[in-house]
């Protein structure tokens, strides 16, 4: 059966101004093979674009598309689909051609398709391209380098250590830091193989786990090989960030080590697309809530990291209260805007130097409320980019009646507009202009008191609570 929305007249270039339409293109199946056909074939074309947001995005629909038919296939009986090969071809050779004109487009595609390519018939199909274009003496864009690293990243080296073990550790003093760090990913997936239950996920348990087994024979234990990355990472960065996203956490002091290579790396990691997770990455969110390892990152001059992890929980953590004022101090505007901003969201604290620069301001003389301004600062006059209401006194909580009075007052309907989306979360409520959350940190069994209200402001139409006081 077909999708009546959809032909490929409607679908097609012509008629179109801004190629965005054509992105939008449903992928709800039912659809026949020749149409299909025509979306590949419009996503395909789309690669053609110079703009990065165009043909970036087009990479991402053809993936999705390649998921959705086989989708189709496995669900409708009557569907006559185009062998997969074929699809994967013609999606294949249009990367290839791009590559001249667009050299980092086979990163990116390879990236993009990480997940499609551990399931079969993917994963065999993709190799094959890849040792296609390896083969290949006169193509020179994807280079030798660059077709080995994604040969690394999508599994060509995922067999046993036995057999690659001692090819993937000479490759980590490769000049070519993709593929250091792509040999570095494949030996953590190797130590990946090693636990049977995810640690995190606690009802996965892996059903190749016996299989596994034969394949790190002769590996050797963990904290050998992290002392060996911690090595090579400080010798050139690039390489740990991609070994720790895929190894076990557990078992081990993963603080010290991560915080050790923070402090000694003689550089920042480079960004490398395949592994945007790294270790500042991971230190972050581990570190959100570790009064020690933030005041750590600071005394070493992470200063950037220490106020993302301390920014990270949207919450109050008392121990991060003077950290926050400490980081606000310092001479950059974006670090006095987060940290004044994250301190009265959360803390009921106006920073005295946030204030200065005008990126918070209290209104304190209310009879029962304090009152939070954020402003951005990008103009002179402004909507404030969020208000948020506490009730009177530090931790002091909030009566749900009170708080709502509030909101009404200086966020009216006739400012809010008309509820747009859902209720996503008991407590966040959008409308045209902005969204109000009713915000309980903690655990409360008095569920008529709240910790603040924030008002989040998304409109060009002018407000300032201030004018409604």
């Amino acid at each position: 059966m077909s999708n009546s929305l959809f032909t490929p007249e409607t679908f097609s270039p012509q008629g179109h101004s801004d190629p965005i339409d054509l992105l939008d293109i449903s992928l709800n199946f039912p659809y026949s093979s020749n149409e299909w056909d025509t979306i590949f074939e419009t996503f395909i074309n789309l690669l053609d674009r110079k703009e990065r947001r165009i043909w970036d995005r087009a990479i991402n629909r053809l993936i999705q598309a390649l998921e959705i038919e086989q989708s189709q296939r496995s669900n409708c009986d009557d569907y006559q689909p185009r062998a997969i090969d074929t699809r994967m071809r013609s999606i294949c050779e249009a990367i290839a051609a791009q590559t001249l004109n667009k050299p980092n487009i086979f990163e990116i595609f390879c990236s993009g398709f990480r997940f499609l390519a551990k399931e079969p018939p993917y994963n065999r199909l993709f190799l094959e391209w890849l040792d296609q274009l390896a083969a290949s003496e006169e193509r020179e864009i994807p280079t030798k380098k660059a077709i080995l690293a994604a040969q690394l990243f999508l599994g060509a080296y995922d067999s046993t250590w036995q057999e690659v073990g001692e090819n993937l550790l000479e490759m980590l003093d490769d000049a070519d830091l993709l593929i250091r760090a792509c040999a570095a990913y494949q030996i953590g997936i190797f130590y990946g193989k090693s636990v049977k239950r995810h640690e995190y996920w606690e009802w996965y348990i892996d059903k190749n786990y016996e299989r596994n087994q034969q394949a790190i024979v002769g590996i050797p234990p963990l904290d050998v090989m992290m002392q060996l990355i911690y090595k090579k990472e400080l010798d050139r960065p690039g390489v740990a960030g991609a070994f720790w996203g895929v190894i076990p956490k557990k078992g081990y002091d993963a603080k010290e080590w991560l915080l050790d290579i923070l402090e000694n790396s003689p550089e920042p990691e480079p960004y490398i697309c395949y592994f945007p997770c790294n270790l500042a990455f991971d230190a972050h969110e581990r570190f959100s809530r570790d009064a020690g390892a933030v005041r750590r990152l600071i005394d070493m001059g992470r200063v950037g990291l220490a106020l993302a992890a301390a920014t990270d929980e949207s919450c109050k953590v008392a121990a991060l209260e003077p950290l926050l004022i400490e980081l606000g101090n310092y001479d950059d505007s974006e670090m006095i805007r987060i940290a004044s901003w994250h301190l009265a969201y959360y803390y009921h604290y106006l920073h005295p130097l946030g204030s200065e620069e005008g990126y918070v301001e209290l209104i304190s003389e209310l009879s029962n409320i304090d009152l939070f301004l954020l402003f951005r600062q990008e103009k002179e006059l402004e909507s404030p980019y969020a208000a948020v209401i506490y009730g009177k006194g530090i931790n002091q909580q909030l009566s749900l009646e009170i708080a709502q009075e509030w909101v009404d007052r200086i966020f009216p309907e006739a400012v809010r507009g008309d509820p747009t989306e859902p209720l996503l979360a008991r407590n966040i409520h959008w409308y045209q202009r902005g969204y109000i959350g009713y915000h309980v940190y903690e655990e409360n069994t008095d569920s008529t008191q709240i910790d603040n209200v924030i008002i989040g402001y998304r409109s060009q139409f002018p407000w300032n609570p201030k004018q409604f006081l």
